[in-house]
């Protein structure tokens, strides 16, 4: 028996081979399909896609044989990476290198071999897509010729199955970098949309100063569109992942399409452009005043087309805002004697790599792909059409659902539930100073009042002396998170009602099937009130 020699290149050969990160990995049927295959084709009863590492020929897929792996010095295997071409041996007992191979002179009693070659793009030769025979064999040019072609398929699965591996990789730094920029950025949102909101709680400015009242209104309605922009673009690789997840919630239709409407208006009003609005309602079936639709999605939508409409309309023209229902089905189409398009750039509209018109300094040119995706997230269709310097009409349809009396009730006897929100015992963990004082403010105006903490570490160590009903936990906190905290309560069998608080929209389904209930940043005062009194209703059901 003649063992191979080592490759001249054989560290480069290695390091090839480790990249693919395939060593001892489980079967993939990619791989085993053309196992398969080649073992039919030529008419052999074992097939293999075998490795070449510093000690071993590993397989990857196998036909025919139980073996996982064989040692290097007696691999056949060894011998065909030194070849250029496809390896083989048609009669192993009259082969000199090979007729007293433990291979040969016992199982699987090897006659017949033939390997081709696994070539790397960079040149190495990391193994064979071997087949073998118990009996004397001689491949036909055709048989050879498939056997190569499906070598080079071998290698395309590897270089397919790192790449989508390195996407994985290049996905997660994707995702961690949005999480801390939706951190980041939202935080200091969630103060302005926190404290305004309180400040709007306060009738008497409403009566004493009725227009800073309406400047407040503004700023709060401002923020949360803010909001709403922010969260479609962090959120379009979740679109992308088809991870985005509608959060209908019961919506006051004309009003919030109304609010959306007059919070572009000053930009029209600014380009004197002609801007209004028509509703199209039948006497016999009156647009229904609270539906329940993915509030923010349709504001980003409805903000997204209007805006566009008023950057591409010239002064002196016109803007025309159309809403109608029928049934349960939202209608709204936006007209503008706007530029227009070419057919050409209509193509490419919906293309969020592509930024279409003459003005490109304003904008991401993300709007419309991000449109798109949400409107077909949320069940409905949008259709375009558009003259070249005549104009452009944008329509969509959104379905959506009426709340039933139950749910309208639940919202009217909320409100005599709030006594029982005083006799809430609650812990805040929060590390940021400015949304430690608007959480305060928040449970000051529900009539609750708490104990505050800056870190996980503090939070346990209050833990020890006091009991509380309600922890309000920040997830991203200094020293151990809040997810890592909650998980030292749980385990220290602490009964507390655990609502997180973050501005991290990327945290996984199982960090949120950790808490109780989950509020995103920047919280709402309603959304806090009815948080607090879900609360009360599972901690008096468990008692």
């Amino acid at each position: 028996m003649k063992s191979a020699t080592k490759p001249i290149d054989e560290n480069e050969r290695l390091k090839a081979l480790f990249e693919y990160e395939i060593l001892d990995t489980e079967s993939e049927k990619a791989f085993d399909d053309l196992t398969l295959l080649a073992s039919e084709i030529c008419e052999t009863p074992i097939s293999l896609i075998s490795l070449v590492d510093p000690d071993r020929q590993w397989f990857k897929s196998k036909v025919g044989v139980d073996v996982d792996s064989t040692d290097r010095d007696i691999a056949f295997c060894s011998h065909a990476i030194l070849q250029d071409d496809l390896f083989e041996v048609q009669n192993a007992l009259k082969d000199e290198r090979f007729f007293d191979n433990p291979l040969v002179t016992s199982d699987p009693n090897i006659r017949f071999y033939a390997g081709t070659p696994l070539v790397s793009p960079s040149g190495q030769k990391i193994g064979t897509l071997c087949v073998i025979s118990d009996k004397p064999k001689k491949l036909t040019s055709s048989q050879k010729k498939a056997l190569t072609i499906l070598g080079r398929e071998v290698i395309s699965q590897l270089e397919l199955r790192m790449n989508n591996k390195k996407l994985e990789i290049a996905n997660n730094y994707k995702t961690e970098f949005l999480s801390n920029a939706s951190h980041e950025i939202r935080t200091p949102l969630n103060a302005i949309i926190g404290l305004s909101g309180l400040i709007l709680e306060n009738k008497e400015l409403k009566e004493k100063f009725a227009e800073q009242y309406d400047f407040i209104e503004q700023i709060d309605f401002s923020g949360k569109q803010l909001l709403n922009i922010i969260n479609s673009i962090l959120d379009l690789s979740k679109i992308e992942a088809g991870k985005m997840e509608l959060e209908p919630v019961e919506c006051h239709l004309l009003q919030y399409i109304n609010n959306i409407f007059i919070s572009l208006s000053g930009k029209a009003k600014a380009k004197l452009i002609n801007y209004s609005k028509e509703y199209n309602f039948s006497q016999s079936e009156p647009a229904p005043e609270l539906v329940i639709i993915d509030e923010p999605k349709l504001g980003q939508v409805l903000t997204n087309i209007l805006g566009n409409a008023i950057k591409f309309t010239p002064a002196n023209k016109s803007i025309k805002l159309t809403v109608s229902v029928n049934r349960n089905m939202l209608s709204i189409t936006v007209t503008d004697e706007g530029v227009g398009i070419s057919p050409e750039e209509q193509a490419l509209l919906f293309n969020k790599y592509t930024q279409v018109g003459s003005n490109k300094t304003e904008g991401t040119g993300l709007g419309l792909s991000i449109t798109k995706g949400l409107i077909d997230l949320m069940g409905g269709s949008i259709n375009l059409k558009s003259e070249l310097g005549k104009g452009t009409s944008v329509s969509f349809e959104l379905p959506f659902e009426i709340p039933d009396v139950t749910s309208a009730m639940k919202k009217e006897t909320s409100q005599l539930d709030l006594a029982t929100l005083s006799k809430l015992s609650i812990l805040v963990v929060e590390d940021n100073k400015v949304n430690q004082m608007v959480i305060i403010a928040m449970l000051k105006s529900l009539k609750v009042t708490a104990n505050i903490v800056g870190s996980g570490e503090e939070a346990l160590d209050d833990l020890k002396t006091h009991q509380y009903d309600v922890i309000l936990m920040d997830i991203n906190l200094p020293g151990i998170d809040g997810v890592e905290t909650t998980q030292n309560i749980k385990a220290l069998n602490i009964k507390s009602y655990i609502l997180a608080l973050t501005a991290d929209v990327y945290r996984t389904s199982e960090d949120k099937k950790l808490f109780n209930n989950f509020l995103t940043k920047p919280i709402l005062l309603d959304d806090l009130k009815d948080a607090l009194l879900q609360a009360v209703a599972e901690i008096s059901g468990n008692s």
